[in-house]
């Protein structure tokens, strides 16, 4: 079966439209199998038309073009498809057992408020920053790049800053509105997030934004940033701040990590640590760790206490605004739009959301009304 790219395409974008319509998140496809999406927390059957491997491969030349090649070797894939001027998809592609997989990650054209997103009001902070550093953090598909395009678009709206990101592969767009904004494009635009790093740093930035830290050579490019006085947002695959400053500090070699320890505790300004929820409402919640920089936090990262970091930011929630993400399921779970079973799911230590359950006369209160309805 051998089809010319335009009806390849016109298969594929068949298939995007049914995402859309269904307001589904991903897409996914695998060789001589039926098509299915991800629509809020769940992969459901979006057809039972089975994607024969011969269309599949087809579709792996077709978007992935001159690189294909070069994905011969790589045996990974990342990449864009533009299905219109309103859609944008976040392109993946691997191989397995039966052939190939696609999935496809719809990216929204509007870059959406904290408000509208269910974020804490207490990010805006973040937009009066001048220097410093600023990780937010999750698993795949927990929001960081969603967070982080409207922090990004706050400052863009309210000051004139120069602004330079780095990505793989750029997804938000941003247009100028105070701010100049300049988004570079690993691959296309530069040949690693370190080299940009560097030249960033000649180029009069006010803020810089890295996609990912993936290796030393960013981490380390980043600590220079944030050292001669820059404002570096980034993202980092981990699922809460004590991970967090841990892994920072790991990715360096034993010999280094006290440097880079003193380097953290001096410019770290904030972690933002997400869960996505699928919450009473069927809508997506996140529920939100933050750690926002104090005296305390930067004692505990220097003195190497990292495991009572999270004791603290509980402490100091009223005078520096964080939070812990037992504190935000609890909050969430008080405010109806998350089930106790549910914060339990996702609680870092189940254990100590159970005792502030136990200890809330709100929570205890809000259940025996509801056992009298």
């Amino acid at each position: 079966m051998n089809l010319d790219k335009q009806t390849l395409l016109g298969k594929l974008n068949a298939w995007l439209d049914m995402l859309i319509e269904v307001e589904g998140a991903d897409l996914h496809l695998k060789s001589n199998s039926s098509i299915h999406a991800r629509v809020k927390s769940d992969i459901i059957l979006l057809s039972n038309e089975v994607v024969p491997s011969q269309i599949m491969n087809g579709l792996v030349e077709v978007i992935m073009g001159s690189k294909y090649n070069e994905f011969q070797n790589t045996k990974e894939f990342d990449g864009l498809y533009q299905r219109n001027e309103n859609y944008r998809f976040r392109v993946n592609i691997y191989m397995h057992l039966d052939g190939y997989s696609i999935a496809m990650r719809l990216i929204p054209k509007e870059i959406k408020t904290f408000e509208e997103l269910n974020l804490p009001s207490s990010l805006e902070n973040l937009t009066h920053l001048r220097r410093g550093l600023v990780l937010i953090t999750g698993t795949t598909g927990s929001g960081k790049s969603t967070t982080l395009a409207s922090i990004i678009e706050e400052i863009n709206k309210n000051y004139p800053h120069h602004i330079i990101t780095i990505e793989d592969p750029i997804e938000y767009i941003h247009d100028d509105k105070k701010a100049i904004i300049e988004q570079r494009e690993l691959g296309k635009h530069t040949n690693s997030f370190a080299t940009a790093l560097r030249a960033a740093m000649r180029e009069d930035p006010d803020i810089i934004v890295v996609g990912e830290i993936r290796d030393i050579a960013t981490a380390e490019s980043i600590m220079q940033a944030v050292n001669t006085g820059h404002l570096v947002f980034s993202t980092v695959h981990t699922l809460d701040a004590r991970e967090t400053i841990d892994r920072m500090i790991a990715i360096f070699p034993s010999e280094e990590q006290n440097r880079i320890r003193a380097t953290l505790a001096a410019n770290i300004e904030a972690v933002i640590s997400q869960r996505l929820i699928k919450g009473t409402s069927g809508d997506m919640i996140p529920a939100v760790e933050l750690m926002f920089r104090s005296p305390q936090i930067q004692e505990l990262i220097r003195s190497k206490r990292d495991n009572e970091l999270p004791d603290a930011m509980a402490k100091e929630g009223t005078m520096f605004h964080s939070i812990t993400f037992n504190q935000a399921l609890f909050n969430l779970t008080l405010a109806g739009k998350i089930t106790e079973e549910q914060a339990y799911q996702y609680a870092s230590i189940p254990a100590d959301l159970k005792l502030m359950f136990t200890l809330s006369p709100e929570y205890e209160a809000i259940k025996s009304k509801h056992q009298h309805l």
